[in-house]
């Protein structure tokens, strides 16, 4: 991907429905999607400090596989690249 697209997949849930499940639904039906394109991998970037969505993202099978900074033009702020084989 381009420099200025840290992932493939982002998701966010409003604090009220926090807790719920929606995310890890939501992204699991983002993952059927990314099959049916023929992806073989998804890769999702998340601060270090939110921890629920490296939970979300662990529990779709993410695994960690880098820390680095972001560009520039995200203020070079340290990231977490998470990604989810989906050939298996």
């Amino acid at each position: 991907m381009p420099p200025n697209v840290l992932g493939h997949i982002g998701f966010s849930v409003a604090p009220w429905k926090r807790g719920n499940g929606y995310a890890r639904q939501a992204l699991n039906l983002m993952l059927g999607e990314a099959r049916l394109q023929g992806l073989s991998y998804v890769e999702l970037t998340v601060d270090p400090e939110n921890i629920a969505s490296q939970r979300v993202i662990a529990a779709c099978d993410g695994v960690l596989i880098e820390r680095f900074r972001k560009t520039a033009a995200y203020g070079f702020a340290e990231s977490l690249r998470l990604r989810i084989e989906l050939d298996h």
